[in-house]
């Protein structure tokens, strides 16, 4: 029997890596388009990871979230009795999920239909109140979140503040991966904490 394959979105702030990540990750040089500039992956693309000719995993790079803190507002909004997956459902329904947070929806719609998430943070940025507000909205999705830090060789890395942020939502099993230049052993490492989050697919 084929078992489907693992759904996993890459998702983050506007430019932490999360192209060049899946890139690393499926060998696939010219998956995608990584620039500089911010907001380039604009819609949910998706890429297989093939074992043994069949799809063992199913990666979905999605936009860079850019307005967490004015949805987390609108969200307030929203029914209180209702569980936080609820408020965003209700949000996706409503007109601002095809307007002003368009590409916020597009990243959240994507949240409730997958396995887990790679949560891509470059940790050169200080930690700002609109990560906070990230990490709230991607944890309201109910899925399993593995942050993925990057860029943790550079000089200007504020790592023990993030991990000190992360901790403090409950993202406690975190994932050393510079997609500038990768640790041996890091893919490995990444895949078996993904082992331990989904335990049910761990032989998979």
């Amino acid at each position: 029997m084929t078992q489907e394959a693992i759904r996993i979105a890459v998702v983050g702030h506007t430019n932490a890596g999360k192209t060049s990540l899946l890139r690393t990750l499926t060998r696939r040089i010219n998956f995608g388009e990584v620039s500089q500039r911010p907001g380039t992956t604009r819609h949910v693309e998706s890429v297989d990871l093939d074992v043994n000719g069949e799809a063992a995993v199913r990666f979905f790079d999605t936009p860079g979230l850019e307005d967490a803190v004015a949805l987390r507002e609108h969200l307030a909004g929203f029914d209180a009795q209702a569980t936080p997956p609820d408020r965003i459902r209700q949000f996706l329904q409503g007109p601002e999920a095809h307007g002003v947070f368009e590409q916020e929806a597009k990243v959240l719609r994507t949240m409730l239909d997958i396995d887990a998430a790679f949560l891509v943070i470059d940790v050169r940025e200080p930690v700002l109140p609109k990560f906070r507000d990230e990490i709230e909205l991607l944890n309201a999705c109910a899925r399993p979140v593995l942050p993925v830090l990057n860029f943790v060789r550079d000089t200007a890395s504020r790592e023990p503040a993030w991990k000190e942020l992360l901790s403090a939502y409950g993202l406690h099993v975190q994932v050393r991966f510079d997609a500038a230049a990768p640790f041996v052993g890091a893919e490995r490492e990444l895949y078996n904490d993904l082992a331990t989050l989904l335990s049910d697919r761990r032989e998979q």
